[in-house]
């Protein structure tokens, strides 16, 4: 250490000593005090007022990005949600055509519908043991019948669409008639005016090639009694379409 800096701690050392028997050091401190203080406050007053937004700030940043998380988990569940109702609905499907139906009686294939702007269709065919005029029941209820087939798919004659292969069919009370369609809805056609139809009875086909005896086709609601026609028909009221339809047999 050079002598110069020796010389110079020496005198700050002296000087301390000679601040302190004098009691100048209080003077100093209360006087610091006096100006420190207020330069304190505003530099904490300052402090908070930048504080305050930047916590704000980053509060909702993170509460932005926990709802986005939320939300992006939420879509995800929806999704999962839709699969699981989906395969619910299926599985639903397949316990009524188990409990509601003999399937020893006669092989029953088990398909799901093709829906196209051309025609409707189901995805089985030759290879799977489909014949042309099988019938096609959704839930046990008769809604068409094959038409055409080919190897892996097959064309359906929807009762709800005019057919040239008509199905004769009755309703509880007895009253005879012949289904057909008129593109929306299916229809009891060829029943004689003077009989009675009675609106809610449960439509039944009579029986014939390739149609069981009994096979349900829907319910009568709307009566069509022209006095100037020879015949009356009524509208049959089917609670599932082939549209509808999740699965559907093919007897």
């Amino acid at each position: 250490m050079k002598l110069k800096e020796v010389a110079f701690l020496s005198f700050l050392i002296l000087l301390f000593f000679v601040f302190e028997y004098v009691g100048w050091f209080s003077s100093i401190e209360t006087l610091g005090n006096k100006w420190l203080v207020p330069v304190y406050k505003v530099h904490n007053r300052l402090v908070q007022k930048i504080k305050i937004p930047y916590d704000f700030t980053i509060f909702s940043f993170s509460k932005f990005r926990y709802m986005s998380q939320l939300e992006s988990r939420y879509v995800k569940s929806l999704s999962e949600l839709s699969e699981l109702d989906k395969l619910r609905e299926e599985n639903t499907e397949l316990r009524k055509l188990i409990e509601n139906r003999d399937l020893k009686i006669k092989k029953t294939i088990i398909s799901a519908p093709i829906i196209s702007l051309a025609y409707p269709a189901v995805g089985v065919g030759i290879n799977d043991g489909v014949e042309v005029n099988n019938m096609v029941l959704s839930n046990g209820m008769l809604v068409g019948t094959i038409e055409e087939i080919g190897n892996y798919q097959s064309k359906v004659s929807l009762l709800s669409r005019h057919r040239n292969n008509k199905i004769l069919a009755k309703t509880e009370s007895g009253v005879e008639g012949i289904i057909d369609g008129n593109g929306k809805n299916v229809l009891l056609t060829q029943v004689p005016r003077n009989i009675n139809l009675i609106n809610g009875e449960r439509v039944v086909a009579v029986g014939q090639e390739g149609i069981e005896r009994n096979i349900f086709i829907g319910i009568l609601r709307t009566i069509d009694n022209n006095p100037s026609a020879p015949t009356q028909t009524a509208i049959v009221d089917q609670n599932t379409t082939f549209y509808d339809a999740v699965l559907l047999e093919i007897k």
